[in-house]
C-alpha cells in the first residue's frame, strides 16, 4: 500500500512551538513504517526521527518533547525515501491514502487531495476537544481525546515502539515507588532514555495521572520497563479516550496497590488536586519511604507475576504496530 505520510510541520527544519517532534504524529509514522516499509513517504519529512539524519544536522535535543525519550532515532534511511514530485502524485492519485498526521497543524495540499478524490485519513493528535469539523466525513478522522462519540470520527491513543519494550521484568527492584513523580519538576533527575528506563524497571510501582489530556507517553513507558501504574482517578477517564489502554486493569491494580502511597509524604507525591482529607491526614502518619521493596515482594508475591501479565499485554496490544494496524484496518473496513 503506497501511502503519503503529510506530517505535523511544513517546515521541517524550524521547530515548531519550540519542538520538532509532536507524539500522535511520530508514533504512528513508525507503525506505519514498520508494517509498510518505504511505501510510506512522509513528506516534508521528520528527519529528527531518522538516526542517521538527526545525527548529521546534529539535533539538539532541547527541541524535542521530552528529551526525545522513546521517540528519538527511531527509522533509518532518511534519504531513501522518495519525496518528489508529491503534488504531481496527489493530482494522479498515485497513493493508495492519503493520512494527515496532526491535521490541527499540517494540511498541505488539502484542496488538491480532495479535488482529485483521494483517500484521506486525518489524526487529530491534540490535547483539546476542538475538532477540525469542515473535515469529518471527507475522510476518517481520529481523535486522541476524544470524549464523545460522534459520527465519522474514531478513536486513537499513543502508542510505544515494539524494540523499546523491556523484554522482561527485572525481578528484585530497588524502589516500590518510582522516584520520579510527575509534576514534581526537582524529581526530573534523568538526562538520558536508558536511565530513565532503568529507573522505571526498579520500580514495583510508577505514579501516573491525566495532564492537560489523559493520554500520556509517561503511561505507557511505566508498563514497557515493567512496572505497575498507580494511576490516580483513571476510572474518570472518558470511554473513547485511551480505548486501547487497559484502563480496567489498571483501575483494579491502582484500586488494589494505592494504599502504598501512605509510606510516603503526600506533599512530595501528590498535586494539590490530589491531595484529599484523606491523603492530607497520612502526612502525619507516613511511614518511612525506605520501606524494602524487597520485603513488600516477600509480602505480596503475586506481584511480579502481575508485572510480567501485563508487560505481555503491552508487547502483544500497545506498539505501533498495533495502531498502524488498527488505523489502516478501519480504513479498509469502512471502504469495502
Amino acid at each position: 500500500m503506497k501511502i503519503l505520510f503529510i506530517t505535523h510541520n511544513n517546515n521541517p527544519n524550524t521547530p515548531p512551538n519550540n519542538y520538532y517532534n509532536e507524539y500522535m504524529n511520530d508514533l504512528l509514522l513508525h507503525g506505519l513504517r514498520e508494517v509498510y516499509g518505504k511505501d510510506v513517504i512522509d513528506y516534508p519529512g521528520a528527519w529528527y526521527l531518522y538516526k542517521d539524519e538527526s545525527r548529521k544536522r546534529q539535533l539538539d535535543k532541547k527541541y524535542l518533547w521530552g528529551k526525545g525519550i522513546t521517540t528519538h532515532e527511531i527509522l533509518d534511511n532518511y534519504n531513501l525515501i522518495d519525496r518528489s514530485d508529491i503534488s504531481e502524485k496527489i493530482k494522479k492519485k498515485y497513493f493508495d491514502l492519503i493520512i494527515y498526521g496532526s491535521i490541527q497543524r499540517n494540511n498541505s495540499f488539502i484542496d488538491e487531495a480532495m479535488k482529485y478524490n483521494n483517500k484521506l485519513i486525518f489524526i487529530d493528535g491534540e490535547d483539546s476537544q476542538l475538532l477540525q469539523k469542515k473535515l469529518i466525513g471527507k475522510g476518517l478522522y481520529f481523535k486522541r481525546e476524544l470524549k464523545n462519540s460522534i459520527k465519522y470520527v474514531f478513536p486513537i491513543n499513543f502508542a510505544i515502539p515494539k524494540n523499546k519494550i523491556l523484554n522482561n521484568i527485572k525481578a528484585d527492584p530497588k524502589f516500590l515507588l518510582s522516584p520520579l513523580i510527575p509534576g514534581k519538576l526537582d524529581t526530573y533527575i534523568y538526562k538520558n532514555e536508558n536511565d530513565y528506563y532503568e529507573m522505571y524497571q526498579n520500580s514495583i510501582f510508577g505514579l501516573t495521572y491525566k495532564k492537560v489530556g489523559w493520554d500520556c507517553l509517561r503511561h505507557y513507558e511505566i508498563l514497557m520497563n515493567g512496572s505497575l501504574p498507580i494511576f490516580l482517578n483513571i476510572n474518570k477517564c472518558p470511554d473513547l479516550t485511551m480505548q486501547n489502554f487497559p484502563k480496567k486493569i489498571i483501575g483494579e491494580i491502582t484500586n488494589k496497590y494505592e494504599k502504598i502511597l501512605n509510606f510516603y509524604n503526600p506533599f512530595k507525591i501528590f498535586k494539590k488536586k490530589f491531595l484529599n482529607m484523606s491523603r492530607f491526614f497520612n502526612f502525619f502518619t507516613y511511614k518511612s519511604k525506605d520501606i524494602s521493596a524487597l520485603d513488600y515482594l516477600q509480602k505480596n508475591q503475586d506481584i511480579n507475576e502481575l508485572r510480567f501479565q501485563t508487560l505481555e499485554f503491552t508487547k502483544k496490544n500497545l506498539t505501533t504496530q498495533n495502531l498502524a494496524k488498527y488505523v489502516i484496518n478501519k480504513f479498509i473496513s469502512l471502504n469495502k
